[in-house]
């Protein structure tokens, strides 16, 4: 059997997989790296699994476990990258009552600007196989990858989504939303069509006020300023990632909350591109990198 973890910043997510790959079962706690006081990284993985440890030929982590912050910091491995890359990168480590312990690194690309990932580089991996396309990663700071016959040959960082959160709950916009707001997928199209309006100058920033001069003038229900605001905030990430990649092929996957990748989709449908949401994607990769191993 093998043991994979993931472990970022928020939460402690294990699979347990078979020989052949099959799932066998799952655990997850909100323990990430940031909640482990004075570095017991392993006194907490014992605690969570260490029933499975004691079954397992091998443990691999993914994600900031393998950070600056984490346990054992990994080197990034250069773009483009596949999942042999990635294991062919692991650090290992023993530890007395424990199988072997694989310290997985993330990717990164030093031009056109730095960047880098950990974690997401899996999902990645788990979604696409050894098939091409653009792969879009919603949440705070979504990821946009485009992979070519499963290996990531460039990716990307948008932080559209705190700084929405900022602009939503500490701007001059914000002191007119109320604190219930409703949900509004018409506000959001509004505000994502206006992203792409061309007939308009300027881009996002000449765009933000409104929210606010809307509402001033009685065209934007205060309750939907959110909603709006989201929309013209993932429609401008998408007008720049449509600058950037091109999207010969007009389909995107998406992998991340079902909500948020729902908004995503909505978003992307305007701009004429077609979209699929990837399920299951870590148990897919883990089982791909435990069979390539084994």
């Amino acid at each position: 059997m093998f043991l994979a973890i993931e472990w970022t910043s928020a939460t402690f997510h294990a699979f347990l997989l078979a020989e052949g790959g099959m799932l066998l079962n799952q655990r997850q706690e909100a323990r990430g790296i940031n909640h482990i006081a004075n570095r017991a990284f392993e006194t907490t993985l014992r605690e969570i699994v260490g029933d499975w440890a004691a079954e397992a030929h091998r443990i691999y982590l993914s994600g900031m476990i393998t950070s600056r912050n984490g346990w054992i910091e990994t080197p990034y491995v250069p773009a483009p990258a596949s999942l042999p890359d990635i294991m062919a990168g692991a650090f290992v480590k023993h530890i007395e009552g424990l199988p072997p312990l694989f310290f997985l690194p993330g990717v990164s690309v030093r031009t056109p600007l730095p960047d880098m990932m950990r974690g997401e580089e899996l999902k990645i991996f788990g979604a696409m196989g050894s098939s091409s396309g653009l792969v879009a990663l919603p949440g705070a700071h979504t990821k946009w990858a485009f992979v070519n016959h499963g290996r990531i040959e460039h990716f990307t960082t948008y932080m559209s989504g705190e700084i929405t959160a900022l602009l939503q709950s500490n701007s001059l916009v914000s002191k007119l939303i109320p604190e219930q707001s409703a949900d509004s997928p018409e506000a959001f199209l509004r505000g994502a069509r206006l992203a792409r309006d061309r007939s308009i100058g300027g881009h996002i920033l000449r765009r933000i006020f409104s929210a606010r001069s809307l509402a001033l003038l009685d065209e934007l229900p205060p309750e939907n300023i959110s909603d709006y605001l989201s929309g013209l905030m993932i429609g401008a990430e998408i007008n720049e990632v449509i600058d950037e990649f091109g999207l010969p092929h007009r389909q995107v996957t998406l992998i991340g909350p079902p909500a948020l990748c729902q908004r995503y989709s909505l978003a992307l449908r305007e701009a004429g591109i077609t979209s699929a949401m990837a399920n299951d994607v870590s148990v897919r990769a883990f089982r791909a990198l435990c069979l390539d191993h084994a």
